[in-house]
């Protein structure tokens, strides 16, 4: 609508005097304000757009499978260089198997068990004890003999009582805790034990002194 036709229409209308004049200066000068602002694009403001769930998680399985990847590989690249170790050696048994007394010949000097013992089994022991493990009269007993210092008997416990055998050899027997007896004597550079856990002490000291040379 130009001025001319505002200003017919105006005309055509009978306001109050001196109100036409003021409808039409309002009139014009909302028009001018309306020419003279810029007209607004219609543009439609959408939220930034953002990655799916899925998306986010399988990026970061992926670095951490990274990170694991080359955990597992810098100890190898360091150690590309180190030699392995060698395997384990397996330990033969410290047992030799023997016939009998004459196989003992080799330590130099040689024990047998009492002829009327039962279930005989002579061995000789880390290559330096003679040894032999017998039944007599419904008991067990262990025979050894080395050229060495210290106890080689193979019973444990505490000594609870001792007493004298034979004085010539030196011969004495130790009763151990629980229910152990150990007889020891010596002669020439030789070191003897005789041990039994279910023999009565009289029993072992008749077996011991019989074994005396």
């Amino acid at each position: 609508m130009n001025q001319n036709e505002i200003k017919k229409a105006l005309e055509e209308i009978e306001p109050a005097p001196g109100a036409q004049e003021r409808m039409y200066q309002n009139i014009l000068r909302k028009a001018a304000e309306q020419q003279a602002a810029p007209k607004e694009e219609n543009i439609t403001a959408f939220p930034a757009r953002k990655n799916p769930q899925w998306k986010r998680w399988g990026s970061l399985a992926a670095c951490l499978a990274l990170v694991l990847a080359v955990g597992l590989l810098l100890p190898r690249l360091r150690n590309n260089d180190i030699e392995p170790p060698d395997p384990p050696v397996l330990v033969g048994s410290p047992y030799e198997d023997v016939t009998g007394p004459e196989d003992f010949a080799k330590l130099g000097f040689t024990i047998a068990a009492p002829a009327e013992a039962e279930d005989l089994y002579y061995y000789i022991l880390d290559g330096e004890i003679a040894g032999v493990d017998f039944a007599l009269n419904g008991h067990s007993y262990t025979y050894r003999a080395a050229r060495l210092e210290g106890d080689f008997s193979g019973a444990n416990g505490m000594v609870t009582g001792s007493s004298s055998l034979h004085a010539e050899y030196n011969a004495t027997l130790d009763h151990l805790s629980p229910n152990q007896w150990r007889a020891h004597w010596e002669y020439d550079d030789v070191s003897c034990y005789l041990t039994s856990s279910d023999a009565a002490e009289e029993e072992i000291i008749a077996v011991a002194l019989s074994l005396l040379p």
